[in-house]
């Protein structure tokens, strides 16, 4: 085991100096923050240490902006139970960061994740000293886990996900792999496959369960009328017309839609089209494609300039806003699901009560899907040419897409619950309650 660490750290090593050049780089042009840099390396600020320094600390992580909004409702959930522990939240990304500052009020302290080298993993913890880790979906990273236990820290992984991708990439770290389930604590996945899973990469059953997925607690902030109101007035448009939200799409999607939006508007001639990169860095190569089509387009930053009688695709160039926009979408259309990406975060707007289209491509979401399916809140389709036709149907059949949108709220609302439960079993691990039944 000694050797097996030996060369993760040595790779880790290896990786850093090459990286590090980079990392330079994006200093030298403001596209990284040299604090954040330094976070990443294990030095804290003095406001970091001050505000940890002698108490009890939680630590949760989530790697982005996915696997925050996940976080977001446990670390609610854990505020409420551990009232006297400080709560330090970290991502690896800067939108992921951005993200949780917005949503996660309940948190003491923001932080990168620290690089997974044994030097820097045991400076950070040498400051936070968590008396309980929370790891969030598949964030396993070996140094973190193995010194958190070193020094006495119960560690948990919360709505555990074992992805397609993940799950054979995962058998070539053999032993390494072993030694993490051995020193994680809990193992709470989200879905009786991810549980079957981690069971066949080699956990052991008395410390798997399955509680179930954390996202059907999040916050996705209902819209109610007023916001409704208010969004409509500054993009500018009449609540009457129809409203097609495309939301976190990928390269070489955004072009294949070009032929929906067209179709449909050709169609519905007042249609208002939203579309929500995963990217927002994309935008201008956005902004040349759709304008090569012949189609005009107004970012969301300059949404006050916008003429509606020319321009009926907004490009949203904002972060946090696409649970809003979705609330006020007649149809829903999820990306990374047209190309083989895996799709993303199909509850997001079935939580908004409406009815959710995506491709054929969501291999990393295969319990949501199944489950909006079984519910019939959710449309898979095989291509645009599909698509095409049944948002023209539910667009003609507005009676059928209301019914069709309660229902989906209602499956929401059936599914709640798994914060708490985790929670509750991070009570147990602190020695503060009883084990719940698995």
């Amino acid at each position: 085991m000694l050797l097996a660490y030996f060369i993760y750290n040595l790779l880790i090593f290896i990786i850093l100096l090459l990286y590090s050049p980079i990392l330079i780089y994006r200093i030298l042009t403001r596209q990284e923050d040299f604090s954040g840099v330094l976070e990443r390396f294990g030095f804290l600020s003095k406001d970091i240490i001050k505000k940890v320094k002698d108490e009890k600390v939680i630590w949760v992580h989530a790697a982005s902006v996915g696997e925050t909004g996940a976080a977001s409702p446990v670390v609610s959930e854990l505020k409420n139970k551990f009232p006297e522990y400080k709560i330090i939240f970290s991502t690896m990304t800067n939108t992921g960061r951005n993200m949780a500052q917005k949503i996660i009020k309940e948190a003491d302290v923001f932080i990168y994740l620290p690089f997974d080298f044994f030097m820097i993993v045991k400076r950070v913890l040498k400051v936070i000293k968590p008396k309980l880790l929370v790891i969030m979906e598949t964030e396993l990273w070996p140094n973190l886990i193995k010194y958190s236990k070193k020094q006495g820290s119960k560690v948990m992984l919360v709505s555990g996900r074992i992805s397609d991708s993940s799950f054979k990439q995962y058998k070539y770290l053999g032993p390494l792999l072993k030694n993490m389930f051995d020193q994680i604590d809990l193992l709470s996945m989200q879905s009786e496959k991810d549980m079957n899973r981690i069971l066949e990469l080699g956990a052991e059953k008395d410390k798997v369960c399955n509680n179930g997925n954390t996202k059907f607690d999040q916050e996705y902030g209902q819209v109610n009328t007023e916001v409704k109101e208010a969004i409509y007035h500054e993009y500018k448009i009449d609540p009457k017309q129809p409203i097609i939200v495309a939301g976190s799409t990928h390269d070489n999607e955004e072009e294949q839609l070009i032929p929906l939006y067209q179709e449909l508007k050709r169609r519905f001639d007042n249609l208002v089209f939203l579309l929500v990169p995963r990217y927002i860095n994309r935008v201008e190569e956005l902004e040349k494609i759709y304008n090569h089509a012949g189609i005009n387009t107004v970012r969301r930053t300059k949404i006050e300039a916008r003429d509606p009688a020319k321009e009926s695709v907004i490009l949203v160039d904002t972060i946090g806003e696409l649970a809003k926009l979705y609330g006020i979408a007649d149809l829903v259309f999820v990306g990374g699901s047209l190309i083989e990406r895996g799709g993303h975060n199909i509850l997001e707007p079935a939580a908004q009560g409406k009815l959710v289209f995506f491709g054929p491509h969501m291999f990393n979401f295969k319990d949501s899907t199944k489950l909006l399916l079984e519910h019939k809140v959710g449309i898979q389709v095989n291509g645009v040419s599909e698509l095409i036709d049944q948002m023209d149907y539910y667009l003609s059949n507005p009676e059928i897409l209301e019914e069709d949108s309660r229902q989906a709220i209602k499956m929401i609302q059936d599914n709640q619950g798994a914060s708490w439960r985790n929670v509750e079993l991070a009570n147990r691990l602190l020695g503060r309650g009883r084990e719940l039944s698995r």
